[in-house]
């Protein structure tokens, strides 16, 4: 976006079913120097957010099967039960009314984005966040 590598060696699981969004939105952060392992359902982001214990989590809500609650529900019962710092992460919708705002907020979600997200809003968000949380 600027030259500058603003997501430096991030390590971000990106969930979104749909491949255009999925493809573009990893190709962005990839483009800020991201490490990016994108999937296509909670239950692929649950096991690679597990495994990875990423910097920052990007998942749509609206998924098939299990949705981006079940997802975020799960990843921080595995950081609680483990003792691990949180990683960042923004809830994506297409929904826009309060309701899915504040409903991401308490299921654990730090950050809630309207699709389609802002380039340029998004890999802010992410920058900001985790310096944050690497900094305590």
């Amino acid at each position: 976006m600027n030259g500058e590598l603003r997501l430096d060696q991030a390590t971000i699981v990106l969930v979104e079913d749909d491949p255009q969004s999925r493809e573009s939105l990893a190709s962005l952060l990839e483009s800020e120097g991201a490490r990016v392992v994108a999937v296509a359902d909670a239950e692929e982001g649950v096991e690679a957010a597990v495994r990875l214990l990423p910097d920052a989590i990007v998942c749509d809500i609206d998924l098939p099967a299990m949705d981006g609650f079940y997802l975020i529900q799960r990843l921080r019962d595995h950081e609680i039960r483990d003792d691990l710092a949180p990683s960042v992460a923004v809830a994506l919708t297409g929904h826009t009314d309060d309701a899915y705002r504040l409903r991401s907020i308490g299921e654990g979600f730090q950050h809630f984005m309207t699709k389609p997200a802002r380039p340029e809003a998004l890999v802010t968000l992410l920058r900001d966040a985790i310096e944050a949380r690497a900094a305590g």
